[in-house]
């Protein structure tokens, strides 16, 4: 190779390795803003290396392949849908929090893909994916490490019982483990006995992780995807691959007897409970059971309502936690997550039904299609079988959840991997090029550019950082430290509304200095600090005007100040007449909106707004002791009496509001 193409490969090996095992605390997200930053970067080193090959080279380096179609039109429906969004920063930069899937990621996904199979040969694309399966051994020990206690001190989660390793979630390690675990059976086949058997004991490494993170959609794409393997090993290879395939299923099932899965106890707690219950640990949507499977239905029912309000081009690429709330299924009040922000549809193909339309979803299966039909054209060799295997897990997991930045990674670069496995491509000759003057300045100027577009992202960067360090300090009863850190994220970044008036954003801390100005008898100071959050939070939401939150929190900062000025009770009231026109569903939102018409001396609009509240959640134990108020101030006394029994006898029979209110009633 040369010089560049040398380059490129190195940049992909430190890709491939990297990616997983990014982390830092110092960031508002530990795991997955970190990991799509590195990516971002390396994007961008690696085309500046592409695009100066091609200028030393004097000839367009662009190697086609059956996906380029199918990846373009792809690329175009998301940029449709971004251009057209109900929130187009959002679409660019993706969900913050979530941060994979927006448009950016999706350009750099498909650069990474173009380079790869114009780049690299067979010979070194085996090296990528021994680094990738490297990183899984590293990713593998560290989570199982974490089964045993290594950092249960640091984690908020039951990390010992689900274990996320350095991808901070057990589905997406699970999914990201599922799809590399073919590859060590690749490697297992038709290798000398000592070689057989180390990547033999590689894939009941990554096995034994997969059941320590308890994901379901993970046992069962790894069922997908064993599957797919081995029955096209048994056709499509001449070597004799059944002593494999029995001894490592022996084993496979050995693990999971001794460890239990989702779905089966583990072979101790079988023994110890004749009538064992498997009780998962964490959330409804990330455990499984009955209940993750009711919420689902939900969700997906109000992604379909998304789709069918916007149905070409959808609201907009990773709006979902927007528009979902403009259609938000009433039924969702009354499970157990009913107060939690949703930003996925935790369904990959719902999620672009919604985010993109038909138009998008429908790109996304050709995109799928062609990439499934490349593989099968090109079943010449073990690899590719697993590659195959892999990626259909991906399909399958992504059914249940959602990709995230190292699944994503294997999404778009398997397909290249299977390529240029399949071929061997010839580079560019080798001789040594006279570059001209013309040449060294096209150079310069991709250097200068290359150089913007880093300092940008590492800006990005950087922000976050401050975003967090300020967040800190307001957590930590320190909102004046909080400022300087937050004005200058802004500064770097006057586009994030979540800097101006999210979590622990400046329209925050000023409303905390608000209040202590005024509790020290500052009046002039308090009225400024006064001034700033709400010009702040104003700002936020003029940049993201359906963002559901920046409005809660808005409405939480006029509340605040009442204490400072009671006048402000009428803007915390108009900002929940407009959070009801973006979540006309959202039980909470009403109730807080019956409360403030009490607050302000409207008890009919009060009683009108909480039992709506009470319609979309029969069971807001809350809303029904306000009812409950608001009728004895009325003298309904016997109706009052209801409302307290029936919080006694269906809601919560040791409520003591409710048993004291009605005792004093009696």
């Amino acid at each position: 190779m040369g010089f560049t193409k040398k380059i490129i490969y190195w940049l992909f090996v430190i890709l491939f390795f990297l990616i997983p095992l990014i982390l830092w605390p110092g960031t508002s997200e530990v795991f997955e803003f970190n990991k799509i930053v590195l990516m971002y970067l390396l994007t961008t080193l690696i085309s500046g290396a592409w695009i100066t090959e091609m200028i030393i080279e004097k000839k367009f380096i662009f190697r086609r392949t059956i996906l380029d179609i199918p990846l373009l039109i792809f690329l175009g429906s998301q940029l449709i849908s971004t251009i057209i969004s109900i929130d187009p920063t959002t679409s660019w930069f993706g969900y913050y929090s979530r941060f994979n899937g927006g448009m950016f990621s999706v350009i750099c996904y498909s650069l990474l893909y173009w380079a790869f199979v114009s780049n690299l040969d067979r010979k070194v694309a085996l090296r990528t994916m021994y680094c990738v399966l490297g990183t899984a051994v590293i990713v593998s020990i560290y989570g199982i490490l974490e089964h045993f206690g290594i950092d249960k001190n640091i984690w908020v989660q039951d990390v010992a019982s689900r274990v996320f390793s350095t991808l901070g979630q057990p589905n997406w390690l699970a999914a990201w483990l599922v799809a590399l675990i073919p590859l060590t059976f690749s490697y297992s086949i038709g290798n000398q006995k000592h070689k057989s058997l180390f990547f033999l004991l590689f894939s009941l490494l990554l096995f034994i992780t997969l059941l320590f993170t308890k994901s379901r959609s993970g046992l069962l794409g790894f069922v997908v995807a064993d599957a797919i393997f081995w029955i096209l090993a048994f056709l499509k290879l001449k070597r004799n691959v059944l002593k494999i395939f029995l001894i490592s299923h022996f084993l496979f099932l050995i693990l999971g007897l001794l460890i239990g899965t989702q779905f089966t106890p583990s072979l101790k707690d079988f023994i110890e409970k004749p009538n064992p219950t498997t009780q998962p640990a964490g959330p409804a949507l990330e455990v499984g059971g009955t209940e993750s499977g009711a919420i689902r239905k939900i969700v997906w029912q109000g992604a379909i309502d998304v789709f069918l309000n916007y149905p070409i081009f959808g609201s907009g690429v990773e709006t979902f936690a927007y528009s979902y709330y403009f259609f938000r299924p009433p039924a969702h009040n009354l499970t157990s997550e009913w107060d939690f922000i949703y930003n996925k549809a935790h369904n990959e193909y719902l999620n672009f039904l919604a985010n993109s339309g038909i138009f998008g979803l429908t790109a996304y299966i050709i995109l799928i299609g062609f990439t499934v039909y490349l593989f099968i054209k090109k079943l010449d060799n073990p690899f590719n079988l697993a590659l195959l295997a892999g990626y259909v897990s991906l399909l399958v997991t992504n059914f249940w959840g959602f990709s995230v930045v190292p699944t994503d990674l294997l999404f778009f670069l398997f397909p290249a991997m299977a390529i240029v496995l399949s071929t061997e491509y010839v580079a560019p000759s080798e001789k040594k090029q006279i570059i001209n003057n013309t040449q060294k300045i096209f150079v310069a100027l991709l250097l200068c550019t290359t150089y913007y577009v880093l300092s940008t992202i590492c800006k990005y960067w950087y922000s976050d950082t401050l975003y967090a360090k300020g967040k800190s300090f307001i957590t930590q009863g320190r909102p004046d430290l909080a400022l300087i850190p937050l004005a200058t994220a802004i500064k770097f970044e006057p586009y994030q509304s979540i800097y101006m008036g999210g979590d622990g954003g400046i329209s925050t801390a000023y409303t905390y200095l608000a209040i202590a100005a005024n509790q020290g008898k500052n009046t002039v100071q308090a009225k400024e600090y006064m001034e700033e959050a709400i010009n702040y939070s104003q700002r936020a939401i003029a940049i993201s005007p359906v963002n559901i939150n920046l409005r809660r929190i808005q409405f939480g900062t006029f509340i605040t100040l009442t204490n400072i000025n009671p006048n402000y009770i009428i803007n915390a009231k108009d900002t929940l007449l407009e959070l009801t026109k973006i979540a006309p569903t959202d039980a909470k939102i009403i109730y807080y909106l019956g409360l403030t018409y009490a607050r302000i001396g409207q008890p009919d609009l009060a009683l009108e707004s909480i039992n709506k509240a009470i319609t979309l959640k029969n069971n807001y134990k809350e809303a029904r002791i306000a009812k409950a108020l608001l009728l004895l101030d009325k003298k309904e006394n016997s109706k009052a009496k209801e409302e307290l029994n029936y919080i006694l006898d269906k809601i919560d029979p040791n409520d003591p509001t409710a048993k004291k209110t009605l005792e004093s009633i009696k």
